[in-house]
């Protein structure tokens, strides 16, 4: 196995690359009584359309997050009981990009392990399943379309990227949903659930030699699938002129999002995480609530509480939504462009903010290396490099406030901006 050392906080990495392509990532914790592992597959919603050795294929919008539900569907019984007779805690969920199935226990590692490899790995689809999944989808979607919350953030990410990919819910509709057959299924599942498609990382309390040869236990029994060529077809055209979006529920106060769409080239590997820090730095010291812009908007009575920023960094793409519940709409839109548009100009200045923000940072990474599930949710397996929570915390170390300045000025040089606004019907 290869050793991948960080003697700052006396962690060790352990990778090795399977004969079947399957890529694992052991990382013991001493002293822990708890495992997690998650078993992820480099597909998401995003990848509906593609070339399958040369020849294009056309799936449903919804296709990943349809296929991820019925995983747990097998002849006679569903994964989750399994999981829950030996006392683990197991989930999955789809992204734009991904697909994750994962489970933590203390206790029954093992045997917990090969529910995870053997029902990901080890598919059941029948016609009758698949037609009974519709159903309980449907519902799903119903109910998050009646999320203001919900509606808001992929109205606006719909907004930023229309026509594409990017502008179909990742479950999709009830429409895409019902157009789902059995053969788009199994399709799906041969071309990206496979080994080299795929990455098993596993943290907490583990034996490395012990596990790795448990997993090619287990993988040993598999059949390798037959090579494939795939080419990803994801098309992003431009956003066209800013609008605003606007719309009708059922919500006590209006509801805001503000879309920031990059349009410049993000490098990957550590270099991007670098990228997606700089730019969370920056979105910290504008708008976070030690910032000054939040102090005067929050006893301005524009925003409260509900006011908050999430910045997504994926495959290919990247965008920032700026949300808030508000009686003054229009106000807080005016006060958010103003607030981004001075970002250049200021942002040099804030040498002693972003001193405060890296250290409150450091602290909230120091707070997540005690936790297995954090730990897992921040490694990424799918970028060139595996980037782990303590390759984060050494960019955080190493940035400056000119490195934050230089990014900022490249994303914002180029940026997209589109408005959403909910009010009550």
């Amino acid at each position: 196995m290869e050793l991948i050392d960080y003697p700052n906080y006396n962690e060790k990495l352990f990778v090795q690359t399977l004969s079947n392509g399957l890529t694992v990532y052991l990382q013991p914790k001493a002293g822990f009584n708890k495992t997690t592992a998650v078993l992820g597959v480099n597909y998401g919603s995003i990848d509906s359309q593609f070339l399958l050795n040369g020849e294009k294929v056309i799936q449903p919008a919804g296709i990943a997050h349809f296929l991820e539900h019925k995983m747990f569907d097998k002849k006679d019984y569903d994964v989750f009981e399994l999981f829950n007779k030996t006392g683990a805690r197991s989930n999955a969920f789809t992204s734009f990009t991904k697909t994750n199935y994962l489970f933590s226990t203390a206790e029954s590692f093992k045997d917990n392990l090969d529910i995870l490899l053997d029902f990901v790995q080890i598919p059941y689809f029948t016609q009758e399943k698949v037609e009974r999944e519709k159903g309980i989808i449907d519902q799903e979607i119903n109910m998050y379309k009646n999320d203001p919350d919900n509606q808001a953030y992929f109205e606006t990410i719909a907004s930023l990227y229309p026509n594409s990919v990017l502008s179909e819910d990742i479950a999709g509709d009830v429409a895409s949903v019902g157009k789902i057959t059995l053969a788009d299924v199994e399709l799906a599942y041969k071309t990206f659930y496979r080994p080299e498609n795929m990455s098993l990382f596993i943290t907490g309390k583990l034996d490395p030699s012990e596990t790795l040869r448990w997993i090619e236990d287990n993988q040993a029994g598999k059949q390798v699938p037959k090579p494939v060529r795939v080419k990803r077809l994801v098309e992003l055209p431009s956003t066209g002129d800013e609008t605003i979006q606007q719309s009708k529920m059922d919500v006590s106060r209006p509801k805001v999002t503000l879309g920031l769409r990059g349009n410049d080239q993000v490098p990957t590997g550590r270099e991007g995480l670098k990228y997606e820090i700089a730019l969370s730095v920056m979105f910290d010291l504008f708008l976070s609530e030690n910032s000054v812009e939040y102090d005067k908007l929050y006893h301005d009575e524009i925003i409260d509480d509900s006011f908050s920023w999430e910045f997504e960094n994926e495959r290919g793409f990247h965008f920032a939504v700026i949300s808030c519940d508000t009686a003054k709409p229009r106000e807080l839109i005016k006060r958010l462009k103003q607030i981004i548009a001075d970002i250049p100009e200021k942002i040099d200045s804030l040498s002693d903010e972003f001193q405060l923000q890296k250290n409150e940072l450091f602290g909230n990474y120091i707070e997540m290396m005690d936790s297995e599930e954090a730990i897992s949710g921040q490694f990424d397996g799918f970028i060139g490099e595996p980037v782990t929570i303590y390759d984060e915390v050494e960019i955080l170390k190493s940035m400056t406030l000119a490195d934050v300045s230089a990014i900022a000025n490249d994303f914002l040089s180029r940026v997209t901006v589109q408005e959403v606004l909910i009010q009550n019907r």
